[in-house]
């Protein structure tokens, strides 16, 4: 029993630790964006292709692109909301970005992986077909699996949805945009399916690890 206690006692300690925002935990960006580049020079070819038979159903709509391009100033929103009002959170939220995309990084390099779903040429020119294909040019078809996108996606609705201090708007807002942004990774032929699968399987073991604790501590409030 006394060792329950103490365990407990640790426990509230950390917690009470992990209220404050850790502003040193936004240094992994350029990290990541490092990380990036140097996996999207190393994996050119000999990769295993993602694909499996639904990829071909999924038509491919150059206006998703917009949603694609919402990536960044999702994450990006999500972590400044966080830091400001929830530093639990915004820790928490931190962690799962860097665990999840260091993770997915290194399995790229140890498992080169990529996807030949892209359409060549655009069947339309337009605004859009354009800006994609500056996307195309930038980043390269490798380094797939898992669909980093759909980890940061999740990554934020996670972070906002359980914090309390989030408007409810707001959090909600960080899902659908986030499912857009998922849906587009397929729609925009940057992902296949698969991709966003294995990411969604990577996200949950995540989720329980660093957001469940807190759920479990609603529900015992409430009870």
């Amino acid at each position: 029993m006394e060792t329950i206690k103490q365990f407990l006692a640790e426990r509230e300690k950390v917690s009470a630790f992990d209220e404050k925002p850790k502003y040193w935990l936004a240094l992994y960006v350029p990290v990541y964006l490092i990380m990036f580049a140097v996996a999207e020079h190393v994996v050119t070819t000999d990769y295993y292709v993602s694909w499996v038979p639904l990829d071909d159903a999924i038509p491919f709509c150059e206006y998703f692109v917009v949603f694609y391009c919402m990536w960044y100033p999702l994450l990006f929103a999500a972590g400044f909301y966080l830091m400001f009002t929830d530093g639990k959170r915004f820790n928490r939220y931190m962690y799962f970005l860097a665990i999840g995309f260091t993770g997915s990084l290194l399995f790229c390099l140890i498992f080169p992986n990529g996807q030949d779903l892209r359409p060549d040429p655009m069947p339309r020119e337009n605004f859009f077909t354009w800006l994609l294909s500056l996307i195309y040019a930038a980043d390269t078809n490798t380094n797939v699996i898992p669909s980093m996108h759909v980890i940061g996606c999740f990554a934020a609705s996670a972070g906002l949805l359980s914090s309390p201090n989030a408007r409810r708007g707001i959090a909600w807002g960080s899902v659908i945009l986030g499912a857009a942004v998922c849906a587009s990774t397929v729609f925009v032929k940057q992902h296949s399916i698969l991709d966003v699968y294995i990411a969604l399987i990577v996200c949950v073991p995540l989720y329980l690890l660093l957001f469940r604790p807190f759920t479990e501590r609603k529900r015992k409030k409430h009870g």
